[in-house]
């Protein structure tokens, strides 16, 4: 494949269009001075040496050799070339402590969070350096394998929490060994390989000093960080990301974590490494980095890459051999080749007639471009903002080499790698997933998308797609490392995001449970209540009206209360009887004129 890096600057060929009217209007002035002098034929015969065609000659020389250098300079690249890439760098494990006593907040945000945050600001300045980790507590874990995906260590590094690990503990030396056990066995005895263990160093495990010696006589430098205060600070017991209580001895006592500055000091002596203690102002980590930075860099990748082949300098040379060539042209005759006339007039021709031989050179200069460079090119113009980390100016790029082409799968995957450096990911996964379904692509480029699709939908949390997308990767290439450790990390993502929804679930449903019972007790009360006022009524309407003789027999009421109740009624009828016949012997008495009272008949 032909193409040209930069074919804006083929605009200057146009220059020659006014350097060729400028030469034939200065030779045309020439000759209308000659023509002043007389007869032009009658001129010519009187300077038998001068040539017009050598100067038309050399000319061409000098316009010809412009156009080349013109092209050299839009670096014209034909084929492709196998070239040999090395990375040469430092080694770096990090070993972190991730038990609860990390937790503490003598260092704010807390002991494990500044320690995250400082190993991420680094892995913001490393370029070929490859680094892994390992966490530990009570034991060590390795989390992820020596790597360059600076991307990906991020992605591990800011999910680690001091939950991960089930057993408690401070197990320093596990840890030292599990990072010397992970190193290239090639590079034995070379000074490239370094240990940086984060911790508070409360060491209750094992003999830390013992393997930071063992790993000193393999040539790997271990270097510590404490992170904590000699003042310390109670460890936090957390439920549902809330602080609930602090940690107690078994008397009841609030337990206070100090840093262990004498454990940490004598690890990396015996380490021949550097001792950093944290504060809140400087996390140290950085310190340590700029320690490594002294330790020898050897070259741990190779690889064959392919790329155009500039052919620049082929057109460098031939217009540098016609500006020499120019400057041998005399504008004289000469004698010899003068015997044919090779440069002589042998008719006039117009200063115009040469027009047409400018005007096809241009038009092959700018035909030499294929269509297909109009997609290379700024696909490579996109590569170069990407690597210089321009991701908005790589997109723009990669957006203008599939208007040309639609189909340009190269371009359209590396599209949806600057969208997701921008954290677009939705249009990312468009991109990756269009690409995925391209027929032409081989088992390598497969596996990347469907890793890169993987790491997408990860930072979508939607991790039952991102264990899908590894597992499609692995089939693709089996022996991907950096494929399999993402596989297990959104599997085990994925668990918790289970467990999640499914205490979410449970306490849902515990909620809509007590909300069902406060209804039924609601419901209950209420029908209570309308049951009574329903017997109250009940009891309102069944009962009977009373008049002057009483009230008439309940029928709820025993026989022993209803005898009881008519025996009183009796009496008191009786009562009422003998008052009304009093009261009408009175009224007698005083209708006949009688004044002595009348005795009561009780």
């Amino acid at each position: 494949m032909f193409i040209i890096e930069d074919p804006k600057i083929l605009y200057l060929l146009l220059l020659i269009i006014p350097f060729a009217a400028a030469f034939y209007l200065h030779m045309h002035r020439k000759r209308k001075r000659i023509d002043a002098q007389g007869q032009y034929p009658d001129i010519r015969r009187q300077m038998p040496q001068y040539s017009v065609g050598k100067q038309h000659l050399k000319f061409f020389l000098c316009i010809l050799a412009y156009a080349l250098l013109v092209f050299c300079l839009s670096n014209p690249q034909l084929g492709t070339s196998v070239k040999k890439a090395e990375r040469k760098g430092v080694d770096v494990m990090i070993a972190l402590d991730i038990s609860n006593s990390m937790n503490s907040t003598d260092i704010q945000p807390s002991r494990l969070m500044r320690a995250k945050q400082a190993v991420i600001r680094i892995l913001d300045k490393m370029e070929s350096d490859r680094i892994g980790l390992v966490v530990f507590a009570g034991d060590a874990y390795l989390q992820l394998p020596l790597t360059t995906d600076y991307g990906a260590a991020k992605l591990f590094i800011s999910n680690i929490q001091t939950s991960d690990l089930s057993r408690q503990g401070t197990a320093i030396g596990a840890a030292i060994d599990l990072c010397a056990q992970n190193f290239d066995p090639q590079h034995e005895n070379v000074h490239n390989k370094a240990i940086i263990v984060i911790s508070d160093g409360e060491n209750h495990e094992d003999d830390a000093v013992a393997a930071a010696q063992n790993a000193a006589r393999k040539g790997i430098v271990v270097s510590t960080v404490g992170m904590g205060s000699p003042q310390g600070a109670p460890i936090p017991e957390y439920k549902n990301g809330q602080v609930v209580s602090y940690k107690k001895d078994a008397e009841g006592n609030v337990v206070i974590t100090r840093i262990n500055r004498a454990m940490l000091e004598e690890i990396a002596q015996a380490g021949k490494g550097f001792y950093v203690e944290a504060n809140n102002i400087s996390s140290g980590v950085e310190t340590v980095f700029s320690k490594l930075a002294e330790l020898d860099k050897v070259s741990f990748e190779s690889r064959n890459i392919s790329d155009y082949e500039t052919r620049y300098a082929y057109f460098l040379a031939v217009a540098v051999l016609l500006l020499l060539l120019e400057i041998f042209v005399f504008e004289k005759k000469n004698p010899l080749l003068n015997r044919d006339r090779l440069f002589g007039d042998r008719k006039k021709r117009p200063a115009t007639a040469a027009l047409p031989v400018w005007a096809g050179l241009l038009i092959l200069l700018f035909a030499g471009t294929p269509l297909s460079a109009q997609t290379a090119i700024p696909t490579n113009q996109g590569n170069r903002h990407y690597q210089n980390g321009n991701l908005h100016e790589a997109e723009i790029s990669y957006l203008k080499a599939l208007q040309h082409d639609s189909t340009y799968y190269k371009a359209k995957y590396n599209l949806a790698n600057a969208q997701y450096g921008q954290q677009n990911y939705e249009r990312a996964l468009e991109n990756y997933a269009a690409v995925a379904e391209n027929p032409t692509l081989s088992k390598a480029e497969k596996s990347s998308v469907f890793h890169n699709l993987g790491n997408t939908f990860v930072q979508q949390k939607d991790y039952q797609k991102a264990v899908e997308a590894y597992i499609r990767a692995l089939q693709q290439q089996p022996g991907r490392t950096d494929t399999r450790y993402n596989l297990a990390y959104a599997q085990r993502m994925l668990q918790q995001q289970q467990q999640q929804q499914n205490q979410q679930q449970n306490q849902q449903d515990k909620q809509d449970q007590k909300q069902d019972q406060q209804q039924q007790q609601q419901n209950q009360q209420q029908q209570q209540k309308n049951q009574e006022q329903q017997d109250k009524q009940n009891r309102q309407q069944q009962q009977p009206p009373q008049d002057k003789q009483g009230q008439q027999d309940n029928p709820q009421m025993s026989p022993k209360q209803k005898a009881k109740q008519q025996e009183a009624e009796r009496m008191l009828r009786a009562l009422e009887n003998q008052e009304k016949n009093t009261l009408e012997k009175i009224k007698k008495s005083k209708d006949q004129g009688k004044g002595s009272p009348v005795e009561k008949d009780w």
